[in-house]
């Protein structure tokens, strides 16, 4: 029988103690740290602090026995903070963990990120009350900017999201893909396509040629794009004899969540 692995996901700013002493009382076998780093690193004054902390709470993840992982993204970028969040809580989950999420160990627009992320996907997260802030440099270096030593843990309480269809959330990330070759939209026709060999259980027509395909366009529209459509995700624009498909930018949020 397989276990389920406790797993913490820590957006990390300048923060030490809030983001460690959580771990001590809950317990966890990997923690992934998310934080300033690597090419993003010299875009923002005091990197070099940062990195202190990286390296402090990968050291003191390390002594507790966890395997550490660490992701750099721009997290004051809101959009690749989402995205980058969104992605290591999907990749966890889809591996079975039981997944945690730290609200506390960064400032409040990454937090909103992580609880926008975590209602979406239904984890686990909480909030650490510190005691006090740091008095002078060298007790942020040894606690961070939030001073810890006995941890209060508030758990964040769950909220229904709106939640698409596997359908739905797959158009969305092929849309959204379009970027990586320098357009921001999708012929209806290709998404179609694109749908029918990902659901063959869904869209699959006996006879061929200009009905069957009709038939597939029928049942896309129907199933995912007026849905999507309807919620405010995609706009729909006849060009010439195409119908093209771009997300509005709830929709590009959508994307990142994953």
């Amino acid at each position: 029988m397989k276990t389920i692995e406790k797993v913490h996901i820590i957006p990390l700013g300048f923060e030490r103690s809030v983001a460690v002493k959580p771990i001590r009382v809950l317990g966890g076998v990997r923690a992934h740290v998310i934080t300033i780093g690597g090419k993003f690193a010299e875009k923002y004054e005091l990197h070099e602090k940062q990195r202190y902390f990286e390296r402090a709470v990968v050291a003191d993840l390390e002594k507790l026995g966890l395997e550490v992982k660490v992701h750099y993204a721009d997290l004051f970028d809101f959009r690749m903070a989402v995205g980058a969040i969104a992605e290591v809580v999907v990749e966890e989950k889809s591996a079975g963990s039981e997944v945690y999420l730290n609200l506390s160990s960064h400032g409040r627009l990454v937090s909103v990120a992580s609880a926008l992320v975590g209602w979406y996907h239904g984890v686990r997260m909480f909030y650490v009350f510190a005691e006090r802030y740091a008095r002078d440099e060298e007790e942020e270096r040894m606690y961070g900017r939030s001073v810890c030593e006995k941890p209060v843990i508030f758990e964040i309480p769950s909220l229904e999201f709106v939640k698409l269809s596997e359908e739905e959330r797959y158009a969305i990330s092929l849309i959204y893909s379009q970027r990586e070759h320098g357009k921001d939209y999708m012929k209806l026709r290709d998404l179609s396509e694109r749908l029918e060999i990902q659901f063959p259980h869904i869209y699959s027509f006996s006879g061929e040629g200009r009905r069957k395909g009709q038939e597939l366009l029928n049942k896309v529209n129907r199933r995912v794009v007026s849905r999507l459509e309807a919620r405010g995700l995609i706009e729909k624009e006849k060009v010439g004899r195409n119908v093209i498909l771009m997300l509005t930018k709830l929709g590009e949020f959508f994307a990142l969540l994953g």
